[in-house]
């Protein structure tokens, strides 16, 4: 072999181990001055006569008579899903006003002249801060994070410091220095869950450090970090990180930034560094770096990849600031047409199918106060019925429940603030300060791809505003940002997409000329830019109602002034008729008079605490998919199965009868044809599917036993669905579920609790409707459940099952130890149940406690 290709095979094999060592290396971050403190613990709270709070902010004032709790925490938990709900009002029942937090803390000595700052990830309505008596902040937007910078204002050497919160929830709070009040301040659109909502976080950094994406108070921009140049067929893209940097030191310093991307198993993917800066005393400036990412995992809705990318500072070859991002990597188009249009991700093109869901996220019993991993319990609940699309209303969401998204692989639209109307003036100013603070929150977050400026029309001079502070502040997100039902034509060549209500209509499909508009859409609009429904089927049906034919309700009566009369069976048929409608005109559609929406959105995920129309009979907005305890209703499986794409099937309804029932049995099934067999009797195979998805089996004979669909494609099984009949209810059964790491007691995690009545061979009673009492003895909150439509429910130590099941909460305390909880009915076997809350350690007021999250692989 000639010397020269020697050595060219020496080189080439020399760069092969390189690669290979590399992509093996694993990495541990370097130790930086920068600390994360869980502040979340041992608040003193107080709510009631506020005349007996005066002074609350004063380092000696006694707070030793006030309640102990930990953030997040809301005031409305004992409060809310207690009257009826009505449209115009929301729920009237919860407290709106003033309330004080207090709480005390310790930092080292070794921590002087370090910069210590404080991050409210949200309060509702406004917060007045105090540090050791001093005002040191107002946060008034009540919906996205602040932040303090305490560095010249806290003590340290051991001292204490006392911070006090004086928060204000009142529906006519008006800021400060305008006199305004926000729009979004409402309790129908937006349910008041007053308080200190949100985690509470302390960071301490060096002098010379990486900012906080916390732009309402701090007026920081922290780490933005985005692909280019991708090649999906390649697995490369070059990644850039722009990280804003402060030079809070008294001295010029040459400063150093360089990156580390890290993928789950914590191996180096790529390494690369900026150019040396040289700043300033006092100098906060953006230092960028890129570089190359190979065998690239793309995030997507199937698998959503996410990486750690750390950037480090160094100053004379120190490290001096760490700062981790989790991001995750995908290409994005944004495109129009009949045919050829809609949302495409890494070259794929994807339906978007989902619901809308009020950011409150709330539980009934908890109010928008619980753990983390209970909002991932949510997001793994969207994934299983396959949706892939949450549609937020109307305000920004919080930081955990985006956190959550990105991690099971679902897209969303993150609006800012608004109401329903367009504004103007300070309002509308008021609306781009929170867009921009929410688009610096959280552009790292693959799973936003639309940034929404309104819940409805606004002009096109505020159009083109919000697209130009997208440009500003996300120009390389892969983002596009758009509005609901934009009315005016003007809009059209400035939207990135279109937002819809109800867009699916025979007027719509009646449009003769392009340029026509029935609510915000137009063929000219269609092949310009996606389409996305984001609140269809408003209608309500609560979980309780079985169909005609069920004890003890034998169907649902409608109330004076209800509007809908929906039970769970029809609830679910007629969200198959509207499904179906979309679903023949989505934008992959060939065919242009039947090519529409690049994605479809069910209002909403879970019943909610806002204006609802069932003001009769609910306490709650009755549009959910599963209830305000996240229980499933038949509509749930119904989507499952629309959503899906492999075969799915299920019975609606279940198969325990009175005697002489005659029905017609319903099969939701995405495949061919369906065969209905009883007790091993086949009735018959379907191929006349109406709406799509519904095969139904006329004038059905109940006998006890079993029922079973079974679904076919080209005359091959494919799925199949059985229901059993249930015998005489005998006793409760209790089914525990903590978080991964068990249940912590750190005054805000929560225990759920599944109550069943079974028979005597442990099968549930589907037609079980009847009160349940239960004790709780030590170290426990009890919050209970709810009963949608009975008053004054939630927190009582009793509840009725519904179907059969119902699911009630204990939230823990700041003291370990054994719970035991026991739940009696007369003429059934009790149900008895024993928890153990672990110690969280805690000093000083702080805590390095980090939530333990759910991961898709924990389902």
């Amino acid at each position: 072999m000639p010397i020269l290709h020697k050595i060219c095979l020496f080189f080439i094999t020399l760069a092969f181990l390189s690669d290979v060592l590399f992509a093996e290396q694993k990495f541990s971050p370097p130790e930086t001055p920068r600390r994360e403190y869980n502040f979340d613990l041992n608040w003193k709270f107080f709510k009631e006569d506020q005349s007996k709070a005066d002074g609350a902010e004063a380092v000696d004032f006694d707070d030793s008579a006030w309640a102990t709790v930990s953030t997040p925490h809301t005031f409305n938990d004992t409060d809310s899903f207690r009257t009826l709900i009505t449209h115009s009002g929301g729920d009237r029942g919860t407290w709106k006003g003033t309330a004080w937090y207090r709480k005390h803390f310790k930092l080292p000595a070794e921590d002087a002249g370090k910069r210590v700052f404080l991050e409210f990830e949200g309060m509702r309505q406004a917060g007045e801060i105090f540090l050791n008596g001093k005002s040191v902040g107002l946060s008034e937007n009540g919906i996205t994070a602040y932040g303090v910078d305490i560095s010249d204002a806290v003590k340290f050497g051991g001292q204490d410091n006392l911070l006090a919160v004086h928060v204000d929830s009142r529906l006519d709070y008006a800021e400060r220095d305008s006199g305004t009040r926000f729009e979004w301040n409402t309790n129908d659109f937006n349910p008041v869950y007053g308080g200190l909502n949100r985690h509470v976080r302390l960071h301490v950094t060096g002098p010379i450090y990486q900012t906080l994406p916390v732009y309402d108070g701090l007026k920081t921009t922290g780490v933005y970090v985005y692909p280019a140049d991708i090649s999906i067929a390649d697995y490369m893209a070059d990644i850039t990180v722009e990280a804003q940097v402060h030079n809070a030191s008294a001295d010029r310093a040459s400063v150093d930034l360089s990156a580390v991307i890290v993928d789950h198993d914590g191996n180096v993917c790529a390494k690369f560094s900026a150019d040396t800066l040289d700043m300033v005393s006092g100098e906060k400036s953006v230092i960028t770096a890129s570089g190359a990412l190979k065998d690239a995992k793309f995030w997507s809705i199937d698998d959503p990849y996410l990486y750690s990318v750390y950037t480090l500072l160094t100053v004379d070859g120190k490290v001096v600031d760490v700062c981790k991002t989790t991001t995750g990597f995908r290409k994005t188009e944004f495109k129009g047409g009949a045919g050829t249009g809609g949302v495409f991700i890494n070259d794929q093109f994807v339906y978007l199918k989902g619901f809308a869901q009020r950011t409150s996220d709330e539980w009934a019993g908890l109010g928008q106060a619980y753990p983390d991993w209970m909002h991932d319990f949510t997001a793994q609940l969207i994934r299983d019925c396959h949706g892939n699309y949450i549609r937020w209303m109307h305000v920004s969401p919080q930081k955990v429940d985006v956190e959550a998204l990105d991690k099971f692989g679902v897209v969303e639209v993150c609006p800012a603030g608004d109401k329903e109307k367009s504004a103007t003036g300070r309002q509308w100013e008021q609306r781009l300060e929170v867009m921009a603070d929410s688009m610096i929150y959280y552009r790292n977050s693959p799973s936003i791809l639309f940034w929404e400026a309104g819940n409805n029309g606004i002009t096109a001079e505020h159009m083109q505003q919000m697209v130009d502070l997208k440009n500003q502040w996300d120009p390389h997100g892969g983002r596009v940002m758009g509005c609901r039902t934009l009315e005016e034509a003007a809009t059209t060549p400035i939207a990135e997409y279109f937002g819809v209500m109800i867009g699916q209509d025979p007027k719509t499909d009646a449009l003769k000329s392009p340029t026509q508009m029935f609510r915000a859409y137009s063929a000219e609009r269609r092949d310009r830019a996606p389409l996305v429904e984001t609140e269809d089927f408003r209608d309500e049906g609560a979980r309780r109602f079985w169909d005609d034919y069920s004890p003890p309700y034998f169907g649902f009566k409608k109330g004076p002034s209800d509007t809908y009369h929906w039970n769970s069976e029809t609830f679910s048929l007629a969200a198959a008729n509207r499904y179906w409608d979309y679903w023949n005109n989505r934008i992959s559609n060939p065919n242009p008079a039947h090519a529409k929406w690049a994605g479809y959105a069910s209002i909403y995920f879970t019943d909610s605490n806002a204006d609802g129309r069932q003001q009769s009979s609910e306490v709650a907005r009755a549009s959910g998919k599963v209830d305000a305890v996240r229980l499933p209703k038949e509509i749930y499986y119904t989507y499952r199965v629309m959503q899906s794409s492999q075969p799915d099937i299920h019975i609606l309804g279940h198969w325990t009868y009175p005697a002489d029932t005659h029905k017609t049995v319903y099969v939701i099934a995405n495949t061919q044809a369906v065969e209905l067999l009883v007790n091993g009797k086949s009735l018959g195979k379907k191929t006349d599917a109406t709406d799509g998805f519904v095969f139904a089996f006329p004038d059905v004979s109940w006998e006890a036993g079993t029922i079973l669909a079974v679904g076919y494609n080209d005359a091959r099984e494919v799925c199949r669905h059985e229901l059993t009949t249930a015998g005489p209810a005998k006793q409760i059964k209790l089914t525990p579920m903590v978080g991964p790491a068990g249940w912590q007691a750190d005054g805000e995690d929560v225990a759920l609790v599944d109550v069943e009545v079974v028979d005597d061979q442990g099968r549930r009673c589907p037609t079980d409707d009847a009160r349940i009492d239960f004790a709780v003895t030590g170290p426990a909150i009890w919050r209970g459940g709810y009963n949608s439509g009975k008053l004054k429910s939630t927190n009582n130590l009793y509840l009725n099952d519904e179907c059969g099941i119902n699911r009630v909460s204990l939230r823990s305390t700041l003291t370990a130890g054994k719970v035991t909880l026991t739940a009696t009915r007369d003429g059934l076997q009790a149900g008895t149940l024993e928890l153990e809350s672990k110690p969280v350690k805690l000093q000083d007021g702080l805590s390095e406690m980090v939530e333990r999250r759910l991961t898709p692989a924990d389902k």
